[in-house]
C-alpha cells in the first residue's frame, strides 16, 4: 500500500512538473511569431509553423497615402463629420459583433518530452460565444483611419485534455474536461487606408492589434480541482488564439466591404434619359474630425451617349468645415445641375406643344382678337397651338439667398389649318425663375416659380404688334401649364449619393455662391453590407 502511494505521488509530481514546463512552451498551432511596424500602427502576427506554408494573418505594408487634393473636376462632395463617423463606426461594430459570435478558435496542442516522461496536452472545441463592447473610437490621420475598440468583455468555451506516458508507468495517465474562459479588458485596434482606385474606393487593412488584459479560466470535469493552479499552461495560447482569429476575421470582413465598394456602380440611372456619374475623383480628404469623398457628379446622356466633357470645376473641402452639427453634409456645384439640364436639352425634352387637349380659351384665335387683332382678322375662330422650345440650355445660379434659373425660350403661335399647323408668330421669351429646393426620398427635388418675363418679337407673318400686351396672358400660360409640367419632371429629383439602406433625417439646406449644401443626420435601416457568415471551422 505504501509503495503504491509513493508511485502515485511520484506520478503526480511528474505530471505537475511537466505541466509547469508546458506553461513556457508554445503550442504547435502558434509556434512562431512575427512583428510588423506599419507607420504609427503596430500589430503582431502569430504565424503557423513554417513547414505548413501559410500564416494566420498576411498583411502587406501599404505605402503611406497622403490624403490631400483639390478635387479637380469634382462636382459632388460627401463629408462625414465627427458625429457621422462615430455613427458609422457604431453601426459597423454592431454588425460585426452579430456576425463574429460565435467564433470558432483553432485547436491547440503541444508535446513535452523530458527524462521523467512525455506529456501531450490538447485544447479543442474552442469557441468565443459572446462579446460585449463598452468603448470604441475613431482616429483619423495621415496614415489612415484607426478604429479602437476597448473594454471588451467576452466568453470562451473550450475542451481540455492531457495524456502522460513514462517508461516506469505501465499505462498512460490521462484526464480532461471543459473550461469556461472569461476575457476581460480586451482591446482591438484596426488601421485601414481608403484610396481612390478605378473610380471607386479601395479599402486596405494595414494594421490590426489585439491585446487582452486578463483571462480567468475555470476548469470543469476530471480532477479539475487539482489542475486549476496550473491553468497558465493555457493562458498564453488562448490569448494568441483569440487575437489571431479576431484579426483574421477583421481582415475577412474588411475584404468583404472592399468587394462591395468595388462593385458599386459608377453611374446611377435617373430615368431613361440620363444617369449621374458618381466616379470617385481622388483619395478621400481626411482631417482630424471629418472625412470627405469627392465624386464627379456630372450628368450623362443615355439617349445620346458621348465622351465626358470633364467640366472645369472643383470643390474646396474647407467649404464643408462649417458649424453644422449634422452627421453628413453633401455639397453640389451648380455645374452639376446645369449638366443635367444640358442632357435633357440635347435629348429634346425641353420642348412642348400646347393644343386642344388643354381645353383652354387661348387655343383659339377668338381669344386673341383684342391683343393681336390682325391674327383674328386673318384667321377668324380658328384653333391654335402654342409651341414652346428652349433656344439654349437653361442655366441655374446658386446664391447665398437661394436658387434662380434663366431660360431663353422661343414661343411660336401656330394656326391649325386643314393640312398642318401653320406658324404665324414667333416671340423670344426671357424667363427668370425662382426655385424652392427640398429633399424627398434621398433625392433633391425642386419646385419652380415664375419670377420675371421678358418678351421680344422675333418674326411675324401678320405684321408687327405690341408684344408687351401678351405679358399677362403668357405669364398665366407659363405658370399654369409650362411650370407644372417641368415641376413634375423635377419630381424625379437628383439622387444624393447614399445607399438605399440609409434614411436621411433632420435635413437642412443652405446655399453659398455656386454651391448647395444638404446637411442631415442618417439612420441605418440594415442591408448595406453583410460580413462573412459565422464560421463553422477555424480560418486557415
Amino acid at each position: 500500500m505504501g509503495l503504491a502511494m509513493l508511485r502515485l505521488t511520484l506520478l503526480s509530481v511528474s505530471i505537475v512538473l511537466l505541466l509547469r514546463h508546458a506553461a513556457a512552451s508554445k503550442f504547435e498551432a502558434f509556434s512562431n511569431e512575427a512583428e510588423y511596424d506599419v507607420g504609427d500602427s503596430y500589430f503582431k502576427i502569430l504565424a503557423e509553423n513554417e513547414d505548413k506554408g501559410n500564416t494566420a494573418l498576411e498583411l502587406q505594408r501599404t505605402p503611406d497615402v497622403l490624403v490631400s487634393g483639390d478635387g479637380n473636376s469634382a462636382g459632388v462632395m460627401v463629408n462625414l463629420s465627427e458625429s457621422g463617423l462615430s455613427y458609422v463606426k457604431d453601426v459597423l461594430l454592431e454588425q460585426i459583433l452579430e456576425e463574429v459570435t460565435p467564433l470558432v478558435l483553432p485547436d491547440m496542442k503541444t508535446r513535452i518530452n523530458s527524462p521523467i516522461g512525455r506529456l501531450d496536452v490538447e485544447v479543442s472545441h474552442n469557441e468565443l460565444s459572446w462579446a460585449n463592447v463598452s468603448r470604441s473610437d475613431v482616429v483619423l490621420g495621415k496614415k489612415g483611419i484607426t478604429v479602437f475598440v476597448g473594454h471588451i468583455h467576452a466568453g470562451v468555451r473550450l475542451h481540455w485534455k492531457y495524456k502522460y506516458t513514462a517508461t516506469y508507468v505501465p499505462f498512460p495517465v490521462n484526464d480532461g474536461g471543459w473550461a469556461d474562459v472569461e476575457v476581460n479588458g480586451m482591446q482591438v485596434n484596426m488601421t485601414s487606408v481608403l484610396a481612390a482606385r478605378n473610380g471607386t474606393l479601395r479599402m486596405t487593412v494595414v494594421g490590426c492589434e489585439t491585446h487582452i488584459d486578463d483571462l480567468h479560466i475555470k476548469l470543469q470535469g476530471g480532477a479539475s480541482w487539482f489542475y486549476q493552479p496550473f491553468v497558465n499552461v493555457f493562458d498564453a495560447e488562448i490569448r494568441a488564439a483569440i487575437g489571431t482569429t479576431i484579426s483574421k476575421r477583421i481582415v475577412a470582413i474588411a475584404e468583404k466591404l472592399d468587394n462591395t465598394l468595388q462593385a458599386l456602380p459608377r453611374h446611377l440611372p435617373i430615368d431613361d434619359v440620363s444617369a449621374v456619374d458618381v466616379t470617385i475623383m481622388q483619395d478621400p480628404v481626411i482631417g482630424p474630425t471629418f472625412l470627405s469623398v469627392c465624386m464627379k457628379g456630372e450628368f450623362v446622356s443615355l439617349v445620346k451617349p458621348s465622351n465626358s466633357t470633364c467640366l472645369d470645376y472643383e470643390l474646396q473641402s474647407e467649404l464643408l468645415h462649417s458649424d453644422s452639427t449634422k452627421m453628413v453634409t453633401v455639397a453640389l456645384r451648380e455645374d452639376v445641375i446645369n449638366s443635367a439640364i444640358a442632357v435633357y436639352y440635347e435629348a429634346g425634352f425641353l420642348e412642348w406643344v400646347g393644343d386642344e387637349a388643354l381645353k383652354e380659351a387661348w387655343l383659339n384665335t377668338h381669344f386673341w382678337r383684342w391683343i393681336i387683332p390682325q391674327l383674328y382678322k386673318k384667321y377668324p375662330n380658328m384653333d391654335m397651338a402654342l409651341d414652346f422650345s428652349c433656344s439654349a440650355p437653361p442655366t441655374v445660379k446658386l446664391q447665398s439667398d437661394g436658387v434662380t434659373g434663366n431660360a431663353a425660350v422661343e414661343l411660336t403661335l401656330l394656326v391649325k389649318t386643314d393640312e398642318e399647323p401653320l406658324p404665324v408668330v414667333c416671340i423670344s421669351l426671357t424667363v427668370s425663375m425662382d426655385a424652392m429646393v427640398n429633399v424627398v426620398d434621398n433625392k433633391i427635388a425642386a419646385e419652380l416659380a415664375l419670377n420675371d418675363l421678358g418678351l421680344e418679337l422675333k418674326w411675324s407673318d401678320i405684321g408687327n404688334f405690341p408684344v408687351a400686351l401678351l405679358q399677362p396672358t403668357l405669364r398665366t400660360v407659363i405658370s399654369r401649364v409650362i411650370l407644372p409640367i417641368l415641376n413634375k419632371k423635377f419630381d424625379h429629383g437628383f439622387p444624393l449619393p447614399f445607399l438605399p439602406a440609409i434614411d436621411l433625417e433632420n435635413v437642412d439646406i443652405r446655399y453659398e455662391e455656386g454651391y448647395i449644401f444638404v446637411c442631415c443626420d442618417i439612420f441605418y435601416k440594415g442591408g448595406i453590407v453583410k460580413p462573412p457568415g459565422p464560421l463553422t471551422e477555424p480560418l486557415k
